[in-house]
């Protein structure tokens, strides 16, 4: 036999076996199989992605009901605190400036018994200029103009010296000064 009719009887038997052979037919479930896998995929993911949004609302919940209660503990402290000091300042007062006061209320009544003379009302103005010297000043008395508590800042000020000069040579910081001078300025503007 001939080489060719090799080929031919090679090409037949080829030929026979491809139509006795059976046929593949196209998946028509391997598309909706693929569609239904990916739908639960995407389900799954769809509920972690819900189980962490609800732990994140309970982390964030809490969270503020921490601040909330660490605040509320501490406005508590602050009126705990607030009370003491008053407190306090009022036995600092008691101790020191109704002594002082006493005594030279005595003294002030040793002195005018001696020279024969009633001075309650020196005496109270005695009490009331060393309570001032202690620093603690009379709490009715009317408050003096700011031009009168900050009598060299405003000279300096006149003599046209510049608020950085001022501050420095009182040891005060510029914006302390400024702030001092634009409050002279409201209380002129609203005794005129």
């Amino acid at each position: 036999m001939e080489p060719w009719h090799y080929i031919v009887l090679v090409g037949a038997v080829v030929a026979v076996g491809a139509f006795a052979m059976p046929r593949k037919k196209p998946d028509s479930t391997e598309a909706p199989q693929s569609v239904r896998n990916m739908e639960t995929a995407l389900d799954q993911f769809m509920e972690n992605m819900e189980k962490d949004n609800e732990h994140l609302i309970r982390l964030i919940a809490e969270s503020q009901q921490a601040a909330k209660q660490e605040a509320d503990s501490k406005d508590k402290r602050i009126a705990t605190l607030e009370e003491r000091c008053g407190q306090l300042e009022k036995l600092l007062q008691d101790s020191l400036v109704k002594p002082a006061e006493a005594r030279l209320i005595a003294e002030q009544s040793a002195t005018a018994d001696l020279a024969g003379q009633a001075a309650p009302v020196s005496a109270s103005h005695s009490a009331r200029t060393e309570m001032a010297e202690i620093g603690f000043e009379d709490q009715s008395a009317k408050p003096s103009s700011i031009h009168d508590r900050y009598s060299e800042l405003f000279r300096l000020y006149a003599e046209g010296k510049s608020i950085e000069a001022i501050a420095k040579k009182l040891g005060m910081n510029k914006g302390e000064v400024q702030l001092i001078i634009g409050l002279s300025k409201q209380e002129g503007s609203l005794h005129v």
